[in-house]
């Protein structure tokens, strides 16, 4: 089998081999074994990092397991390993990708969707936020609850859609709450709900512009809500929700 993918995670399996995660736009998350690859004369390793958008050919075992042949280098996204922050914002990215996507979940846009956010961390300075709440990052994720159906409605209360003022959220719900409804949901800043959706409708070049410092902590609080409530995932570089 020959597909490209986004190397997720990569874990020891012996003193030669590793076990890769990786994402691949037609047949979503596969995991295959690279024998060998930690060999200091082996032409696999440097190709199999995470973050490393490649093209692998995979032979099928009898289990879930496959086995990596062969790979290319497509984009190594080298900038990553440059700073610190940029690789630790690229693990909140490809974390997502690895808890919050069903193994079966195969979709190029969602592909695109990742090789452009790392794409665009590879030349990310640090902020004052820490990595996990880097604009990038943020909007990855809330476009990535768009491709998967799980967006909140943002705009009007989801339960009765009055206009405004909408002072709470909940992910239980849909969505935004109005002050009438507000004891469904907790209390949510207008500045959080005005970053969400702006890094929902802009592209993902401009998340640093459109979600200010104010909103970040905000928004990655209904990311994670909406994730935990439909997909029962709390992402381990999140705060806690």
């Amino acid at each position: 089998m020959e597909t490209e993918a986004i190397v997720l995670r990569t874990i020891r399996f012996s003193e030669a081999d590793v076990v890769l995660s990786v994402y691949s736009p037609t047949h979503g998350r596969l995991s295959a074994i690279a024998k060998g690859a930690r060999r200091s004369g082996s032409k696999l390793g440097g190709r199999l990092q995470p973050g490393v958008w490649t093209h692998l050919s995979l032979a099928r075992g009898r289990g879930d397991l496959s086995t990596v042949r062969g790979a290319s280098t497509i984009q190594a996204h080298a900038g990553l390993w440059l700073e610190g922050y940029r690789l630790r914002a690229a693990s909140s990215v490809l974390e997502t990708v690895l808890r919050a996507i069903p193994e079966s979940d195969a979709s190029p846009e969602t592909f695109h969707l990742v090789t452009r956010a790392l794409g665009l961390l590879c030349t990310a300075g640090p902020l004052q936020s820490p990595p996990r709440l880097d604009p990038i990052v943020l909007g990855f994720q809330a476009k990535l609850l768009v491709v998967g159906g799980l967006l909140p409605r943002l705009g009007s209360c989801v339960i009765c859609g009055a206009p405004g003022p909408l002072v709470a959220f909940s992910a239980h719900a849909g969505g935004v709450l109005c002050a009438g409804c507000a004891r469904s949901g907790e209390p949510l800043e207008p500045v959080a709900r005005d970053g969400f959706a702006q890094l929902v409708g802009h592209p993902l070049s401009e998340a640093h512009e459109v979600c200010p410092p104010a909103a970040r902590f905000g928004v990655e609080r209904m990311i994670g809500l909406v994730l935990q409530e439909h997909l029962g995932v709390t992402l381990r570089s999140a705060t806690p929700v």
